[in-house]
């Protein structure tokens, strides 16, 4: 015979099973999208519950998401590969799968193979073009390299740029494998007996590399600059100067899209805006000068301005 009391405690946990059983099943989904394989015994066992509980709620799932199926040891379950990966997941894969076809060659072969470990198709709404050169055929000095740059292990290797002798490099250090203006270089630290510099490699014109086994420790100062940096330019080892530059009213949005590195874009009431960057060489402003004429010149300092107006005039005349 029951109570009102006991009615009540009755109630009362029907509707705490209720909530727990939903917030299992929400957890169980959840899990299933991102690929895991779920046991119903471990989860009983994680959850503090039993393996009945745990089974009722894969029938009652089950029965209205058919993508859940039995693993290959027909005891666990996944989900069908078309729907494993959530729908974050598979709009950033379907963007990495858009750049990787767009640097082309054996690169895309070999990213294809990765991101469909993940996703068994790959309709893409995204069109990408991004000005990166194929260094396909470079793949196994990149995953040298990046062996090296991992472990911070020294590296040996030949050097052999355009119209120039072949040079054999020791015991260099590398830092990190960067991309200038669609082109991979590889930044790494050289010592002599009396100065430390930090040459960048054009990565495919590195050959012959060899990973040492002796280690180094990084600077990270220097891996500092390299998030600072505005291109191929930049002296790691130099003391960073303000640049302003004057932009046209048609060019802000742009910038405001995109912004460069470090920037503060103040407005002017006449439709224009200044632009403030730093930089560590005066090439890297020339380059942006460069990109966006004739809507855009330098204010401060002027000497770059007028160092910039020289070299066009030169570039005019000839």
């Amino acid at each position: 015979m029951y109570t009102l009391q006991s009615l009540i405690i009755n109630e009362k946990e029907e509707k705490m099973s209720d909530m727990l059983q939903y917030q299992r099943h929400n957890a169980i989904l959840e899990r299933l999208y991102d690929g895991e394989i779920l046991s119903i015994t471990a989860l009983a066992k994680e959850w503090n519950s039993t393996p009945r509980t745990i089974s009722r709620d894969f029938i009652k799932l089950r029965e209205n998401h058919s993508e859940i199926i039995r693993a290959e040891d027909g005891k666990r379950f996944t989900m069908a590969q078309s729907r494993q990966i959530s729908h974050k997941s598979n709009t950033a894969i379907k963007m990495l799968d858009s750049l990787s076809a767009d640097i082309g060659g054996k690169f895309y072969t070999k990213a294809q193979a990765a991101l469909h470990k993940l996703q068994q198709q790959i309709d893409s709404p995204f069109y990408t073009r991004i000005d990166v050169e194929d260094i396909s055929s470079h793949l196994d000095i990149i995953d040298r390299l990046e062996e090296a740059i991992s472990n911070q292990q020294m590296v040996n290797f030949t050097y052999k740029p355009l119209y120039k002798e072949t040079k054999s490099y020791t015991k260099m250090r590398p830092y990190k494998i960067i991309i200038f203006h669609g082109f991979f270089y590889l930044l790494a630290e050289m010592k002599s007996s009396k100065y430390t510099y930090y040459p960048k490699f054009y990565l495919k014109e590195i050959k012959d590399v060899e990973v040492m086994e002796k280690t180094f420790v990084r600077n990270e100062k220097i891996l500092e600059s390299i998030e600072k940096a505005q291109g191929f330019w930049f002296d790691p080892l130099a003391e960073p100067f303000d640049v302003t530059l004057l932009l046209d009213e048609d060019v802000i949005v742009y910038f405001e899209r995109k912004p460069i590195k470090g920037q503060y874009l103040k407005k002017n009431k006449d439709g224009t805006a200044e632009l403030s960057i730093g930089v560590t060489n005066k090439n890297e402003v020339f380059t942006i000068l460069k990109q966006w004429l004739p809507q855009i010149r330098v204010v401060e300092p002027y000497r770059l301005q007028e160092e910039f107006e020289g070299m066009m005039q030169k570039y005019l005349q000839q």
